[in-house]
């Protein structure tokens, strides 16, 4: 882990909807590429989120002018859900977990 600046991340902005059979569903509405430094997720951080019930499985930070309060980040590929953020001076911290979530043609499924 370094502080460049060299992870390429998608902030993804999403619309919670109801398909016709009560299914909740996410639309993105917005995909605001930024990039980004990783950092190391701490040991007291990672068991501070378990008690809570989470499981921090990645920590991120962006510009805080780029981030909008997006919910949900793409990672190659890969999304997380953002529970925590951080302001670091001029940088916002982003605790992330894993999500079941996959993102197909503009919906995460």
């Amino acid at each position: 882990m370094n502080n460049a600046f060299c992870l390429k991340v998608a902030l993804l902005e999403v619309k919670e909807e109801v398909d016709g059979y009560g299914n909740q569903k996410f639309k993105v509405v917005k995909r605001n590429e930024v990039l980004s430094s990783e950092v190391s997720v701490s040991r007291n951080e990672f068991y501070e989120a378990s008690r809570s019930g989470y499981k921090v499985t990645r920590v991120i930070r962006v510009n805080n002018f780029l981030y909008k309060g997006e919910r949900y980040v793409s990672i190659e590929k890969k999304i997380y859900k953002v529970v925590r953020t951080y302001l670091i001076s001029h940088l916002l911290e982003l605790t992330l977990e894993d999500s079941k979530l996959s993102e197909v043609e503009g919906w995460l499924v």
